[in-house]
């Protein structure tokens, strides 16, 4: 296999902790091992049959899906987990969620990425600096405690951008405040869609056998699901902010629509009379009055005049504005 397809392989020892294995695995270990893979390589399900041998078809085409949900699968001796997590890469949106996908049959552990996953490069660093003894079912716990770990941040910048919307939204230009609203509104049910089956997920591996979590790892899951039910709260919580603020913008242009066509009722009252009264002078016919006196559009002009005079206090008196 190559550095492009094998990412990481340690041996567990539950006596002495992690220690590397070579870059080329043999299939027949005997002993707990820990392989992390890419599976967006075109050979990976060919590359990862060789490697762990011991994996059937069905749970090789699992770690190489192109799409997964969040769940958890028991096979009796064989487990299959898929977790999401925020994307933390580089010029990456954290909400654009990746995907782990973790196999295990409690002595050997093989997870799959087919983008950088961040929770698992930090694992890998947190056991290279401890000497503790490890288990395949402690690796499980540590990737899915991580990657809820680090949904922290990003969700704590994403909760910041609402509530700066909300104080934009007074002085704002309606346009782009609806533009950036809709956007957040995506952001977060997108999130969402994925963090409420990752919860399904982590409240599964909790009810696993104690025999194979072991009593320290389901105390760590069920924080970490804590942490996850809360972050949920905060997306339900800002998702009926935004629904509000969307609301409100919705009355504010609701109310300048009904000011303007208030406004221009009131023109069109104020003119209808003038435009019949002209309409009817203008007409092109024999006898029409004053049309031989020279002061007869002044005394027309002033007439209009003290008509718009009249229909502005008229309307006033009566509270129209």
């Amino acid at each position: 296999m190559t550095e492009k397809f094998l990412l990481n392989a340690q041996y567990l020892d539950p006596e002495a902790g992690v220690k590397s294995a070579p870059e080329q695995v043999s299939g027949d270990i005997d002993e707990g091992i820990w392989l992390h893979v890419n599976v967006a390589e075109p050979d990976a399900r060919e590359r990862l049959a060789k490697a762990a041998p011991y994996m059937d078809a069905a749970m090789i085409d699992a770690l190489c899906a192109g799409d997964t949900r969040p769940h958890v699968e028991d096979f009796g001796k064989e487990y299959l987990v898929i977790l999401r997590g925020m994307n933390l890469n580089p010029q990456a949106d954290p909400e654009d969620m990746v995907s782990l996908r973790i196999w295990s049959d409690g002595k050997h552990i093989i997870s799959a990425e087919r983008r950088p996953v961040m929770a698992v490069r930090k694992l890998i660093e947190r056991l290279g600096a401890s000497e503790k003894p490890v288990t395949a079912s402690e690796i499980i716990i540590g990737l899915a405690t991580q990657l809820i770990e680090n949904m922290g941040g990003p969700l704590g910048s994403l909760l910041e951008e609402i509530d700066e919307l909300e104080i934009a939204t007074i002085e704002g230009d309606p346009k782009a405040l609806r533009l950036r609203l809709n956007d957040l509104r995506e952001r977060v049910l997108y999130i969402r869609r994925y963090l409420v089956p990752m919860k399904q997920a982590v409240a599964q591996l909790q009810s696993l056998a104690q025999d194979w979590l072991g009593e320290k790892a389901t105390r760590r899951l069920r924080q970490a699901g804590d942490n996850l039910a809360r972050h949920i709260e905060d997306l339900d919580a800002a998702r009926e902010q935004l629904q509000f603020q969307h609301e409100e913008m919705v009355a504010a242009s609701s109310d300048k629509l009904n000011r303007n066509m208030y406004s221009l009722s009131i023109v069109a009252a104020i003119f209808l009379p003038l435009g019949f009264l002209t309409g009817l002078l203008g007409i092109n016919v024999g006898g029409m009055p004053g049309a031989e006196d020279g002061t007869a559009f002044w005394w027309v002009a002033g007439g209009c005049a003290a008509i718009v005079l009249g229909q502005i206090l008229y309307f006033r008196r009566g509270g129209w504005f």
